[in-house]
């Protein structure tokens, strides 16, 4: 009897649906004569009931299980959600403070004030004409300075000497003039553009082979007095092979040109022990002229230590040669110590318009501060040797330029002939004469 009891319960609690097998009657089994082996008809009832609701209850159970699953992977879901929520909130919040830490340590920075070698030495008596300290090499004449009048052999002589002169008054007011127009013209660049230079909004003019491309450059090339010159200097069989315009344009670091030879040691024209050189003359034009700086005997490494030697520096050429990273390092870190004591050591050559400096192309050297609108032209001579003749003709041959090679010729430039022949061997063997990489 309790069995029944027991599974009655379960079927009340569980399903309901028992309540509507005994609601309104009475239900005594217990009272009931019961012969051995038979069973009450409630009994009976009851588990025929249970046989009917079996599947029901074990869909229901089925339903249960599911709707737990659901909702188990429901609430997986939102706690992933919420989890992944908070994950990105913290990197939201941890990427604005470290913008709000970089701009406080920029405006820090900025208001900084960045040490330079100008603070750590004595203020002159009036301003600043001691501040950089002294320019050992400011005790010896470093450079030669001629003039038009001079002849070409006292001009050759201090280059000689010096690797670096300037000759006064090559040009006239209006030939400089002429020149400076003929800059500005084959650049673009007008002086106003200046400005939209120096913000960005414009690039420099520099390079561009001019007397390959234009034949107003070619009497400054071959003026009488160069000519005559760069022949002492070279021989009669140089030629003219790299010409450019510089067009608000300043190159700061100290540099050398054709550095793939002067810097190449197995090289004639190296500046360890040099054999051979190469010429460059910067053209000043317009109304404000410019100015060179340069490592004195930096192009002979031998003559550099006898320099260095009186002069007390124990620096080599190679400390100077860093000048561009120091400067690339300076404006990026704005400390500006060890820029400007490397540069107290820079000598300059200040030319007026109408003047022009000739220099050993492997002279450490380098441009002004640029402060407003310049324009100058560069001519450059080399002896005949096969690399620079290989140069000579590709360019002549790119450009079509034999009538400038032809010019040359008429001025005393016998290498130009070289040239020529050259240019017209390789056209007849339908050859593609490649310019050497620099």
């Amino acid at each position: 009897m309790s069995s029944w009891k027991s599974l009655r319960r379960r079927l009340i609690a569980r399903s309901g649906v028992m309540t509507r097998l005994v609601q309104g009657t009475r239900v005594i089994i217990g009272s009931a004569k019961i012969s051995k082996g038979e069973k009450p008809e409630g009994w009976i009832l009851a588990e025929k009931r249970i046989a009917e609701m079996a599947p029901r209850i074990a869909a229901l159970r089925a339903e249960k299980q599911e709707n737990l699953a659901a909702l188990k992977d429901a609430r997986l879901t939102a706690l992933r959600a919420e989890k992944a929520s908070r994950v990105a909130q913290t990197v939201r919040q941890t990427a604005v403070q470290n913008a709000r830490k970089a701009v406080a340590e920029a405006k820090t920075a900025l208001a900084q004030v960045r040490p330079s070698a100008r603070a750590q030495r004595p203020i002159g008596l009036y301003y600043d004409e001691l501040s950089r300290g002294i320019n050992p090499f400011s005790l010896y004449q470093t450079a030669g300075v001629a003039d038009v009048t001079d002849s070409a052999e006292h001009i050759a002589g201090l280059f000689n000497t010096y690797g670096i002169v300037k000759v006064k008054r090559v040009y006239s007011q209006e030939r400089s003039q002429l020149l400076n127009q003929h800059c500005i013209s084959f650049s673009g660049l007008q002086p106003e553009d200046y400005v939209d230079v120096f913000n960005k909004n414009k690039k420099w003019g520099t390079g561009g082979s001019p007397v390959l491309k234009d034949s107003r450059f070619w009497p400054y090339v071959a003026d009488p007095k160069i000519a005559e010159v760069v022949q002492l200097l070279l021989g009669k069989g140089c030629f003219e092979f790299g010409s450019a315009v510089a067009a608000h344009y300043s190159a700061r670091g100290l540099h050398r040109d054709y550095r793939h030879l002067v810097e190449d040691e197995t090289s004639d024209y190296s500046f360890r022990n040099p054999k051979k050189r190469i010429v460059r003359i910067l053209h000043y034009c317009g109304v404000s002229g410019g100015a060179l700086g340069y490592i004195p005997n930096s192009h002979d490494e031998a003559r550099f230590q006898e320099l260095s030697r009186k002069v007390g520096i124990t620096q080599p050429t190679e400390w100077f040669n860093r000048h561009r990273d120091v400067l690339t390092q300076a404006r990026l870190k704005r400390d500006f110590v060890e820029a400007d004591e490397l540069e107290r050591h820079i000598c300059w050559a200040n030319a007026d318009p109408g003047d022009i400096i000739i220099s050993n192309s492997a002279m450490l050297h380098c441009g002004e501060y640029l402060t407003g609108p310049r324009y100058f032209f560069v001519s450059t001579y080399a002896q005949n040797d096969p690399e620079n003749l290989r140069a000579a003709i590709a360019q002549t041959m790119q450009f079509k330029a034999t009538k400038y090679h032809e010019h040359l010729l008429e001025h005393g430039f016998q290498g130009s002939a070289d040239v020529l022949k050259g240019v017209a061997e390789a056209e007849k063997a339908g050859l593609l004469v490649e310019e050497p990489k620099v």
